[in-house]
């Protein structure tokens, strides 16, 4: 009666169907983009990550995130206090 009752079909891919068109896109992606700009694009991402290449502003908020939690907070609440 209206197909409530009928079972319903599956059209989820499989694991290997999956890991076969992510494999056949990263190859397109990789023909389009090109080897060269590949190259040039990871010596900017290892640019970005060495820390002689950042910013001061990068470099001051790894070092806060590295600091005390509470160290942090004590001293926002000192400048908050300040700045009133």
């Amino acid at each position: 009666m209206f197909g409530l009752f009928k079972k319903k079909k599956k059209n989820a891919p499989s694991r290997e169907q999956i890991i076969a068109q992510a494999t056949q896109n990263a190859r397109k992606a990789r023909e389009e983009i090109g080897d060269e700009n590949l190259q040039k694009m990871a010596a900017a991402l290892k640019r970005l990550e060495d820390p002689a290449q950042q910013s001061e502003g990068k470099q001051a908020q790894d070092k806060i995130k590295k600091m005390d939690k509470g160290h942090v907070a004590d001293n926002l609440k000192i400048i908050l206090e300040e700045d009133k």
